[in-house]
């Protein structure tokens, strides 16, 4: 077979985009001055910056549906709040020993908790802002003493604009799950890195928090999801307190 471009004898390529043959000199788009390189690339061109128009699009409606955003007043809130949760995990440890991986561990249990409620929330279309609770404030402040045995921390809770029963109890539900992922992560690398002290702690420590927090009592997210799903209450309950139990042993 002879070379489209040259006429010579030889073993021939065919291109992949006209589509003709030509010898191993000629064989390369550049030097067969390949007439449908150019519309390749074009159309290359074309359905990359259609993709990336796509994919804006795709993020600037998923925020505008969603619309999470925060407020001065929340953000004073919850750094607040964090700092008394601080406090409380020190206190634990008496105040002589700080430890950053100790304290990243209490604050993202704490803080990924409420904000998954916001952030669910939001995509349900609904206003949403964490706010602190005098009485919840006073509370975790007293748990920050280093003697007192038992420690609770619910410095506030997050607002949300919700009445309907099914949606405010997925609301509410989305806080212990996201404390009980957290804390069965933390057991697998307990497992994973027996020589840490970290990760077992807090797989324990997001079990207590859903367990407390799944209690059917008053404003806690307990109440909310009972009244909504028993059955999904006593399942993740159920979980709950496993991994409480598991993570201690």
């Amino acid at each position: 077979m002879k070379c489209y471009l040259c006429d010579i004898q030889d073993f021939v390529f065919k291109c992949n985009y006209c589509k003709q043959f030509f010898c191993g000199e000629h064989r390369l788009p550049n030097n067969h001055v390949c007439p449908a390189i150019n519309q390749y690339l074009e159309k290359r061109k074309r359905a990359i910056s259609y993709d990336k128009l796509a994919k804006n699009n795709l993020i600037n409606n998923i925020t505008k549906t969603i619309n999470i955003n925060f407020s001065r007043t929340e953000i004073q809130h919850l750094l607040i709040a964090t700092f008394l949760v601080s406090l409380v995990g020190m206190s634990l440890n008496n105040y002589r020993y700080i430890s950053i991986e100790f304290l990243v561990i209490f604050i993202i249990s704490f803080l990924f908790h409420e904000l998954a409620h916001k952030f669910l929330a939001n995509f349900y279309g609904s206003w949403a802002e964490f706010r602190t609770e005098m009485y919840g404030l006073i509370i975790t402040a007293i748990s920050a003493i280093p003697f007192i045995p038992f420690k609770f921390i619910a410095p506030g809770a997050v607002i949300v604009g919700i009445s309907e029963k099914s949606k405010l109890g997925k609301v509410a539900l989305i806080g212990p799950i996201t404390n009980l992922v957290m804390g069965f992560v933390f057991l697998l690398f307990s497992y994973l890195y027996p020589y840490s002290i970290y990760f077992s702690i807090g797989a324990s420590f997001n079990a207590w928090i859903a367990m407390f927090n799944l209690l059917p009592f008053g404003v806690l997210d307990g109440q909310k999801i009972f009244d909504w799903n028993k059955i999904v209450w006593s399942l993740t309950m159920g979980i709950t307190m496993m991994l409480f139990i598991v993570s201690y042993l």
